[in-house]
């Protein structure tokens, strides 16, 4: 049976799947559930100190409050849009291909965003960005001792991501998938007897498109880039950049569209109910894709 101009013309073009980025929601939900119920163990253990403290003299209580408001930070929010020697670099890389190595760059095809609990949105912080056309994605998340509306329950995990279509030549073959994400960042964390915790990931997904509406994660890795934590009187912080190391291998088929997603992620969690001590926590970080590379054998 021939295939007509039109069906061939339809099969070349990038497909919508309006739904593809529940696998990152999924992975992400995955994350934060784990990392809250890591801090919801040490915060109990600090709280168990805390009364034992307390009970002993109720004067801790007052002494604890008062080193608390004294160590509130000045947070500068991050700008989180892309600079003009950003665009200009990220200008200079341009999509092409040799018969086994191919090169994709900004704009990309979709991209995905998400900031947890809906009460973050009301706070300081601006939570998550990202500008598939550059290429960029940002996370900005911060809270103090300051009294001011903050996240319910004390925690703000985001996440955003680019995706790019793919597909590969041969009928069967080995892909390679490699970014150059470049990234920076400044994080720090600290306690007043309660526990305050810090972390980021970067990541890469790969979805097979099965067919319409039907998407399977053949490919799911992420690097920590810090895990920290405070408690008692720690104060924990770090800044610096630098670009991150990636390659991953799935099985294709030129008959079939692959997305592949370079996302990343961060959370905070601190303490802002009315205990005996109070924690803190910030993280302001950028990671840009100039361009992907895949590599693919027949």
């Amino acid at each position: 049976m021939s295939v007509s101009s039109e069906d061939k013309r339809s099969a070349e073009e990038k497909p919508v799947e309006e739904e593809a980025a529940r696998a990152l929601d999924q992975a992400f939900d995955r994350e934060l559930k784990k990392s809250r119920t890591a801090y919801l163990r040490a915060s109990r253990r600090a709280e168990q100190v805390a009364e034992t403290l307390v009970s002993v003299d109720e004067r801790f209580r007052e002494l604890t409050t008062a080193i608390g408001r004294l160590e509130a930070p000045v947070v500068i929010p991050r700008e989180v849009n892309p600079s003009p020697g950003e665009l200009h670099t990220l200008s200079l890389v341009t999509a092409g291909s040799t018969d086994r190595l191919f090169f994709a760059g900004p704009p990309y095809d979709t991209s995905w965003t998400t900031f947890q609990p809906p009460g973050a949105a009301g706070t300081a912080a601006h939570g998550p960005s990202v500008y598939k056309q550059y290429g960029s994605m940002f996370i900005d998340l911060t809270e103090t001792y300051v009294d001011r509306p903050v996240a319910e329950g004390g925690w703000m995990y985001a996440g955003a991501g680019v995706g790019l279509w793919f597909k590969p030549k041969a009928p069967s073959t080995y892909v390679r998938v490699s970014g150059l994400v470049e990234y920076d960042y400044d994080w720090a964390d600290s306690s007043s007897l309660q526990v305050a915790h810090n972390r980021a990931q970067l990541c890469v997904m790969v979805q097979h498109r099965r067919g319409p509406g039907d998407m399977e994660t053949i490919l799911d890795t992420r690097d920590q880039l810090w895990s920290d934590g405070t408690s008692w009187y720690e104060d924990h912080s770090d800044s610096g950049g630098g670009y991150w190391p990636n390659q991953n291998y799935f099985w294709g088929t030129s008959s079939d569209w692959y997305l592949v997603w370079f996302w990343m992620n961060g959370g905070i969690d601190f303490s802002t109910k009315d205990t005996f001590g109070s924690s803190k926590a910030f993280q302001t970080w950028h990671a840009k894709v100039p361009f992907m590379v895949f590599e693919q054998w027949a």
